[in-house]
């Protein structure tokens, strides 16, 4: 009987303790709950009312250069995300019957996504007005917010259009300045959080939910004169109608930098419209996305290599029968000039092809030979890097396409065509930029758009080559060019400056190894200055233009640089001959 009344004493004993142990415990857990970790379980009680966004970082404004000031042609407008956290929404249809006439589209679509069920944040519409925003607002619909976003805007609408892309509904930039300086200009998002009442309505937002701020995009100042880059487009655009051309381009560059100051294709678009484009080709600059064969152009280059090379000079002289023969291919002249003796002068007059293949000898010491594809080939791809991308500031950029010296078949023939522009692709833009070092005393500048990044410094050309070819080789063909340009180009000459240029009629692939015979790409490439050397480098291209039949395309192009060189002598600030 005692050992009985032991055993239950112990019983008891025990529960207590266990009891004791227990609320040490309890009082323990609802201290660290409460004290130690108070703030974090507080933060847990209201995630269910707090919501984290993305804040978009205001994106960089794009200028362009007017005079001495910049005029903004790319900003930045308000506008908002309409949203909607499906979990507070409980009648879908009749929100999306509330919804659909501030939204627009379909209102089967709208309500699936108001029924999402894996997501606590569905996009309805972007790009929202500050006034339909309001009206949304106002309707107090449980589960539907707007968020603050930034969005591009053009003021100069189509105005150097392919050059500056645009940005697509998700904030990236497409094509042009856009895509290729996209994490420059989009800068980097901060981070909010939205707390939300019980309904899931978005409550005010101030400073201090921002958990992260936003770093703005850079400001870019392109090289572009807002001016010329009018006038070119304006021009562009009038004369490939009259021409009924398939396109036009224009690149003028600075002669002294390489900084582009006007370049254009036609047809273009408007970036505020881009939606709406329905031949995504002309979203490319096709001055830079475009290689071509640029015919005749190439010969004022072949000539630059063996002026350099001492292998001949404009003085040089062969007997032309009005054709030439290189393994078994019969060259000839676009016109037959008869038989007789023909300076270098007469070729770049002429636009002879038979001299371009004489020239090209020289370089081999009198015949088409390794030797002669070897020192062609380094200048074109060593001093005027061709077939290599200039690092222009747009996406797309081409490499074009050279042909080695010892690579592939015929060789010779290969070659021969290349001298007059056939068999080599390259853009215009690799065309501007290596007539610059020809027709400039030999420095190859790289091709820029930028002027500055938030007016940080001034502008600095940056020297890619010296002595591409020499001094000498350089004056001698701007003269060769002014003689050209004043013999068949009347339209172009103007008294107190000196002018320049050569034309090119390009053959087009046929697709099938051979060359179409029923329409040509026209080209004129050529400078305008005074008695100290090239201001400006110009190069214009008109993609099949009609032309009579005895007509060239080479001279519609020669007409629209002749209208431009005039119009920049006449409104722009291009320094006369100085006594």
């Amino acid at each position: 009987m005692r050992l009985s009344k032991i055993h239950t004493l112990n019983r008891v004993q025990i529960l207590k303790g266990l009891l004791i142990v227990v609320g040490i415990i309890l009082i323990g857990r609802l201290f660290y709950v409460q004290i130690i970790r108070h703030d974090y379980y507080q933060a847990q009680a209201l995630a269910e009312h707090i919501k984290k966004f993305e804040i978009s970082a205001p994106r960089g404004i794009i200028n362009l250069e007017d005079g001495n000031s910049i005029v903004p042609v790319v900003l930045n407008e308000q506008r908002y995300t309409i949203y909607a956290d499906p979990k507070y929404i409980s009648d879908a249809g009749d929100t999306a019957n509330k919804l659909i006439g501030l939204l627009g589209g379909d209102k089967a679509a709208l309500k699936k996504k108001l029924e999402t069920s894996n997501s606590r944040y569905v996009i309805l519409a972007k790009k929202m007005t500050k006034d339909q925003a309001n009206r949304i607002d106002a309707l107090q619909l449980k589960g539907i917010g707007k968020q603050e976003i930034s969005a591009r805007t053009y003021p100069e609408g189509n105005l150097a259009s392919q050059i500056l892309g645009f940005v697509n509904d998700d904030g990236k930039g497409q094509y042009g300045v856009e895509e290729y300086l996209n994490s420059s200009l989009s800068g980097k998002s901060g981070l909010e959080k939205a707390v939300t009442d019980v309904r899931g309505i978005p409550l005010a937002v101030n400073n201090d939910n921002i958990l992260l701020q936003a770093q703005p995009g850079k400001n870019i100042t392109l090289t572009l004169d807002i001016g010329m880059q009018r006038m070119v487009e304006d021009i562009l655009k009038t004369d490939v109608a009259q021409t009924q051309s398939k396109r036009g381009m224009a690149i003028i560059m600075d002669a002294k930098t390489g900084a582009i100051k006007a370049m254009a294709g036609y047809p273009n678009f408007d970036p505020s419209q881009y939606t709406s484009v329905t031949d995504q080709s002309v979203f490319s600059n096709p001055n830079v996305t475009m290689p071509w064969e640029p015919g005749s152009v190439m010969k004022p280059l072949l000539f630059g290599a063996a002026f350099t090379e001492g292998t001949a000079n404009p003085e040089s002289s062969y007997f032309d029968p009005g054709y030439v023969d290189v393994d078994g291919s019969h060259i000839v002249d676009s016109i037959n000039w008869g038989a007789q003796t023909m300076t270098l002068h007469d070729v770049i007059n002429k636009s002879l092809n038979t001299g371009a293949v004489f020239v090209l000898k020289t370089l081999g010491g009198g015949d088409i030979n390794e030797k002669a594809r070897t020192i062609w080939y380094n200048y074109l791809t060593a001093h005027y890097f061709f077939g290599k991308l200039t690092g222009i500031e747009q996406s797309g950029e081409a490499a074009g396409f050279v042909n080695g010296p010892n690579q592939g078949y015929g060789l010779n023939v290969r070659y021969a065509n290349m001298s007059f522009g056939q068999g080599i692709t390259l853009t215009p833009l690799q065309l501007v930029a290596a007539y610059d070092a020809i027709l400039d005393g030999g420095t190859y500048y790289k091709p820029t758009l930028i002027a500055n990044t938030d007016n940080n410094g001034s502008f600095k050309p940056t020297i890619v080559a010296n002595n591409v070819i020499s001094s000498q080789a350089s004056s001698e063909i701007r003269n060769l060019l002014q003689a050209g340009l004043e013999g068949n180009n009347k339209a172009a000459v103007r008294d107190g400056y000196i002018l320049g240029a050569k034309s090119g009629t390009a053959q087009i692939p046929d697709g099938k190894g051979g060359y179409r015979t029923d329409a040509y790409d026209g080209v004129y490439a050529g400078f305008i200055g005074n008695n100290y050397g090239p201001q400006y480098i110009m190069v214009v291209r008109l993609d099949e233009p009609k032309t009579s039949a005895s007509g060239f395309a080479s001279g519609e192009a020669a007409k629209v640089w002749a209208e431009m060189s005039n119009k920049l002598i006449d409104n722009f600030a291009i320094q006369p001959i100085s006594s």
